[in-house]
């Protein structure tokens, strides 16, 4: 018996010995990540048919909805307007709810809006109900995409392997905006815009609505060092964090890369037609550039596992902002193709980089507590502050009758943000 009482006393010291001294850390144990891989996976799918059906599709319906509505170019443009402002709008509210409440009703409700006000701009007889029911819409993608899906991918996946799970989502993305504006437009002359709307609606609820009823939902994690919830979420309050320097140079960073991207979408197409490309080598380019971005979300991804999120944004914004001065060779009679072609590849593979990584950085300078809150907010003033890019492209369009300037001035803004990256250094 004592033999066996001094071996008990031995395993008792070794594990005490075992344990970390001091207190122990506030994060907890990390939930079941093949359930957190399921998780991105479903909302990657969610992401592709929200996003596919209506942001990346608007621009499908335009022209239809102009000669059925007999409207001005002008107020047709209004529609996208409308969609974008409201689904900026949603983003903080849906953080801050995120930061509080389950978010399992949260995005669902999202989602189930987004197919009513598509549902009721199919029925809508004129142009002024049509704006009202996208702006409808745009509240729904707001509430159920981008910033409730990274808040989720930052819960319940590992750090070292969240850029890839943010890459994973945004490719989602990118793939509806490969696949539905085809199948739109094919639909849309087969059958009418309305019928294209009607159907796009009963695909979100019958696909998107059930699997956020499924998968939405916070890990349930223990402390480590009781039976009980875990720990509060370490990090920033709200008001802390808009205190902070770090958090506007982030908003700043973001302000102006999506700026610049946004100007280069616009003008994009009609530049190489105005270039002497045929309007299919051109639409052939800008689904070359989706591609990109599709491959670029899985290797910087990877990539962020070994790199730093602030080093892989420095290297990319500098490929991608070589690739807009590569554009500006596409009249060029020798060198155009090439040029077109390395832009797309390298522009396209590193645009939507500030999307995929500037949640890692955020993680860094506020921590988890009201993650959904500052993400919110941060693409509000980001959002809002971009709407003026396409109107800064055409302006400078009219008065120069050149695209020169515009690319000119994307670029800038792209090296601008080289310095709100740089400044984002690591915690200590």
């Amino acid at each position: 018996m004592a033999r066996w009482q001094q071996t008990a006393v031995a395993l008792d010291s070794a594990v005490v010995m075992a344990e970390p001294l001091g207190p122990s850390p506030s994060v907890s144990p990390l939930p079941d990540q093949r359930q957190g891989w399921t998780l991105v996976g479903g909302l990657a799918l969610v992401l592709c048919v929200i996003f596919g059906t209506t942001l990346n599709a608007i621009s499908v319906f335009t022209l239809p909805i102009t000669t059925d509505l007999q409207c001005t170019s002008e107020q047709a443009a209004r529609l996208a307007t409308a969609f974008m402002f409201s689904m900026t709008l949603a983003m903080p509210l849906t953080g801050w709810l995120l930061d509080r409440i389950t978010p399992r009703p949260v995005m669902a409700v999202g989602a189930a809006t987004a197919a009513l006000g598509y549902l009721l701009a199919a029925w809508s007889p004129d142009i002024d109900r049509l704006t009202l029911a996208l702006t409808v819409t745009g509240i729904g993608v707001g509430a159920s995409t981008y910033v409730p899906a990274i808040t989720l991918a930052t819960r319940w996946i590992a750090p070292d392997r969240q850029g890839l799970a943010f890459g994973i989502l945004l490719a989602g993305a990118s793939m509806g905006a490969v696949i539905f504006p085809v199948l739109l437009t094919q639909g849309i002359a087969t059958f009418g815009w309305r019928s294209a709307m009607h159907a796009s609606a009963c695909l979100i609820l019958l696909t998107c609505v059930p699997l956020l009823l499924w998968l939405a939902r916070m890990p349930h994690v223990v402390s480590a060092t009781s039976h009980g919830p875990a720990d509060p979420l370490p990090g920033q309050g709200i008001g802390e964090a808009l205190r902070m320097p770090r958090y506007w140079l982030w908003i700043a960073m973001q302000l102006l890369l999506t700026l610049s991207s946004l100007g280069i979408y616009i003008a994009l197409v009609p530049y190489l037609v105005s270039a002497g490309h045929s309007a299919q080598d051109a639409a052939a380019f800008y689904a070359g550039v989706g591609a990109a971005a599709l491959v670029g979300n899985f290797i910087f991804g990877a990539l962020s596992r070994r790199w730093s999120a602030r080093t892989i944004l420095l290297l990319g914004n500098i490929i991608g902002t070589a690739g807009i001065l590569l554009l500006l060779l596409a009249h060029d009679p020798s060198l155009g193709l090439t040029a077109v072609v390395v832009f797309s590849l390298s522009w396209g593979s590193t645009f939507n980089l500030v999307n995929q990584l500037s949640p890692l950085l955020l993680v860094e300078a506020t921590g988890q507590r009201n993650f959904g809150s500052l993400l919110g907010i941060g693409n509000l003033v980001a959002g809002l502050g971009s709407a003026f890019g396409p109107e800064a492209v055409g302006y400078l369009v009219d008065s120069t009758h050149s695209y020169t300037s515009a690319l000119l001035l994307c670029a800038g803004l792209a090296a601008m943000a080289m310095l709100p990256i740089a400044l984002q250094q690591r915690s200590s």
